[in-house]
């Protein structure tokens, strides 16, 4: 009974003692410890879009017409200087006609309005020796009459002594009113001439300038009614009229002035029969023969389809850490087996709605050139690395806490657990990165991190 009651108690005290190790002395379970190590970390965006042209080259005509032949099918492969298309060369020969009509019309305006000036030139001359004539007439008058005055004393001998008297007073009289109404008489009135005025001389250089600049323009135009490529390269068609494709640069400035140019959605133009080839179909009037250009109007486009660009669709929260010059990683869902490299190149600064109702930013990569010909329209990710630090201290995200805006990591210290203190930088969602506050080879707390005490045991 005594031996049973003595095993009994040191059962006990054994299974008191295995309590109180495992409170105070055990490592705590779930718990992992990893050793500090310098190394590079990267943070990346990720988005997605479609593959657009990177340097898609305008083809306008620099006159409008019909067209009556097509020479190539969307999505040809085409040589610089070979024909596109052929316009109506009756409307060509039309409009050459009416340029060169317009031109000279335009020329002789200007002649006749220097005509016209020089015309009245011409009378203010006249009027101008007319006064002169009428001032000398008019001086020899005045003599005239002074030598009437100063004759009539000659003759007044001949005149009875009472007569004398009263003509020399009157002529005395009548002299110096004469005199005294040719000083008060008004003068001819000032006639002056400007000349042809420089403004209406230089609105009549541009004017025939514009003119002029019209007409050689049409003059090349219709030189040959044939479009030709500008450059080697892949065919795509534009629609003759109605609304202008997206204008991605335009998107991206807010509005903030019209860029429309090679900038442009080529996706909203793709049709025709090699819209599968080309990939993403654009909607609108088809070109074809019969349809009607304008001019300086985008018919053709010529696209190099291995040098691209994604145009993507940045999440709000993610777009303050993109910028352009960033690496890309480009995935195509057409080839899933190849990463393609790119940079940023333009971060759109107004947000539009995206295809899942969230709110993005268009932003441009342009992609490195390959050897792989792509197709406009394919669908793509991208992973946009926003951050890159080499050689430094990172630890992962789920061992760094957060008390009273402090950082803080467990460090184990001779199978110990001692909190200490770390200045945190860059992060992601996976690591950051320890400015100071932690040395290469300490070893840290990187899971269960919650479990663990100040002083407690960590193996």
């Amino acid at each position: 009974m005594r031996v049973a009651t003595k095993v009994s108690a040191v059962a006990l005290l054994a299974a008191l003692a295995c309590l109180c190790v495992g409170c105070f002395g055990s490592s705590v379970e779930g718990v992992k410890v990893s050793e500090v190590t310098r190394g590079d970390a990267s943070r990346k965006v990720s988005a997605v879009g479609t593959l657009d042209a990177a340097q898609p080259v305008d083809v306008k005509p620099l006159v409008g017409g019909t067209i009556t032949a097509l020479h190539v099918k969307e999505g040809d492969y085409i040589a610089a200087g070979q024909p596109i298309a052929t316009l109506d060369p009756t409307e060509l020969a039309a409009q050459a006609a009416q340029a060169k009509a317009d031109y000279l019309t335009s020329a002789s305006i200007g002649d006749i309005l220097e005509g016209q000036w020089n015309n009245s030139l011409a009378m203010y001359r006249g009027i101008e020796y007319a006064s002169q004539v009428f001032v000398e007439m008019q001086s020899q008058i005045d003599q005239a009459v002074l030598d009437f005055f100063d004759i009539m004393p000659v003759i007044m001998p001949f005149l009875p002594p009472d007569q004398q008297e009263f003509l020399k007073s009157l002529l005395a009289e009548e002299r110096q009113n004469y005199l005294q109404a040719a000083a008060n008489r008004p003068g001819p009135p000032p006639i002056s001439y400007s000349g042809y005025p420089s403004s209406a001389a230089a609105a009549d250089a541009a004017r025939v300038e514009a003119a002029r600049y019209d007409y050689e323009r049409v003059m090349e135009g219709t030189k040959s009614p044939d479009i030709v490529a500008p450059v080697s390269g892949y065919v795509v068609f534009a629609a003759p009229s109605g609304g202008l494709p997206t204008d991605m640069l335009t998107e991206m400035l807010g509005g903030l002035g019209s860029l429309a140019s090679s900038l442009g959605d080529l996706g909203a133009l793709l049709g025709g029969d090699v819209s599968g080839l080309l990939g993403g179909g654009g909607e609108g009037a088809e070109l074809k023969v019969g349809s009607k250009l304008s001019a300086g109007q985008t018919a053709f486009q010529i696209v190099d389809l291995q040098s691209m660009r994604v145009m993507a669709e940045v999440e709000e929260v993610d777009i303050p850490l993109v910028q352009e010059g960033q690496e890309v990683e480009i995935f195509l869902d057409a080839y899933p087996d190849v990463t393609f490299t790119g940079r940023v190149s333009q971060v759109g600064v107004k947000s539009r709605t995206g295809s899942s109702g969230t709110t993005v930013f268009p932003v441009v990569v342009e992609m490195d050139r390959t050897d792989i010909p792509l197709r406009l329209g394919y669908n793509a990710t991208v992973d946009i690395k926003v951050l890159s630090k080499r050689d430094i201290i990172s630890v992962p995200i789920t061992a760094v806490m957060e008390e009273d805006g402090k950082s803080y990591v467990f460090v184990v210290a001779e199978g110990k657990a001692v909190r200490r203190e770390i200045e945190a930088g860059a992060r992601s969602e996976e690591w950051v990165e320890v400015v100071s506050g932690l040395d290469e080879g300490e070893r840290v707390v990187v899971e269960g991190v919650g479990k663990v005490k100040e002083g407690q045991k960590v193996e």
